[in-house]
């Protein structure tokens, strides 16, 4: 599909310009491209963002991390030690572009005249996104960082993992992503001053900042005097049941947050009797008996398999699902039925789509991520008018 495809969409008309490399920054373009905006993203030439080359994956001729957050872009090459490219990358960001965001690693930008004090003095309306590892303030302000990174530093990884276990790190990028969003969501804002007001502004996301926003409830339950977070496992904080239980086929993964849904959930199993008992009876009791309490849900579970229970569970609308790997989420009915699989424009792979629709249309895929420089003469053409 042409550019034309995009015209309907809630970003149409808009400009984005990324100096993203990895995951976040591009991310962050992702968004905006799939809702519509030209989104050009600068890259060095010959070699361009490191993700075209992780791992052995391949997808649309890139490497499989490139391609799905990418798509939909267009690829301009700047050769950063060429005064004449830097001097038209900023003539491109003054006379062209809405928005700038770039990840850039700290002191680049700064560096090659493109942080935004510079480039929002030729064009004060521009709204520019600065992506950074721990934000613009602090002792730790110009170190890089990796998700992984930030997990660990953040004590993300340090309460994720079962009980006596290890640290381990989640296992998906929600660092980049959750900045990426972060970072849209503020561009977004800025957006909408700037329609009220005519000025653009400096937006700042950072990648430790996310990781501290995620773990909120964990801060707050630490300021009413429940301790720093745990290992737990499968076991979610605060209420029980929530945890995954063991069936006579795999773990079934249960979540009761009222004392309806607990009475429900003791009428499917049977067992009326944890009603009365003293120690299960109410969600603090169950709390301060938990081991306990799993031992004998466990028991009573593995009479039937995970498949009936859940049917059962469901049918009496108690929270549970399936522990299932993505292969068997892929395969579900539910997202089949959701439109987020979407098949490239030549048919000869997916991806996932943004996870929202509009006037209940999801935007299509029009675009594979770019060759590198595909559009660079084409963006720059407007110098030689």
């Amino acid at each position: 599909m042409t550019d034309a495809a995009s015209k309907n969409l809630p970003l149409s008309g808009l400009t984005v310009l990324e100096m993203g490399s990895s995951i976040a920054a591009p991310f962050a373009g992702r968004i905006f491209s799939d809702f519509g905006a030209t989104v050009w993203k600068v890259e060095p030439p010959v070699v361009g963002d490191a993700a075209r080359g992780w791992g052995t994956a391949r997808i649309g001729g890139t490497g499989a991390a490139f391609q799905a957050f990418n798509k939909e872009k267009r690829s301009i090459t700047v050769d950063f030690t060429s005064h004449e490219e830097l001097d038209r990358l900023r003539r491109l960001i003054t006379e062209k572009a809405d928005v700038v965001l770039q990840n850039l690693r700290p002191g680049v930008v700064d560096n090659f005249g493109l942080d935004a004090a510079t480039v929002m003095a030729g064009n004060p309306a521009l709204i520019y996104c600065n992506m950074g590892a721990f934000g613009s303030f602090g002792p730790m302000k110009n170190a890089p960082g990796y998700d992984p990174l930030i997990q660990a530093f953040s004590g993300i990884a340090d309460a994720t993992g079962e009980v006596g276990g290890e640290a381990v790190r989640v296992g998906v990028p929600l660092i980049d992503i959750g900045t990426g969003m972060w970072a849209a969501i503020g561009i977004l804002t800025a957006l909408q001053q700037r329609h009220a007001t005519g000025r653009g502004c400096l937006v700042d996301a950072a990648m430790f900042e996310t990781a501290l926003a995620w773990q909120s409830m964990n801060f707050a339950n630490h300021e009413a005097g429940a301790g720093w977070p745990e290992r737990m496992g499968l076991r979610g904080p605060m209420v029980i049941p929530n945890d995954g239980y063991e069936t006579a086929d795999g773990k079934l993964m249960l979540t009761t947050g009222t004392p309806l849904q607990f009475k429900r959930f003791c009428g499917v199993i049977e067992r009326h009797d944890l009603l009365e008992d003293p120690r299960f009876a109410t969600n603090d009791g169950r709390v301060a008996n938990s081991e306990a309490f799993k031992a004998t849900i466990n028991e009573t579970l593995a009479r039937r398999a995970r498949a009936e229970w859940s049917a059962l569970f469901s049918a009496a609308d108690v929270p549970n699902a399936p522990i299932q790997s993505l292969g068997e989420a892929i395969e579900h009915p539910q997202t089949v039925a959701s439109g987020i699989m979407q098949d490239s424009p030549d048919g000869s792979f997916r991806l996932f789509a943004m996870p929202l629709r509009f006037d209940g249309e999801r935007p299509g895929f029009r675009r594979a991520a770019p060759e590198l420089g595909e559009a660079t003469q084409e963006v720059f053409a407007f110098m030689t008018e």
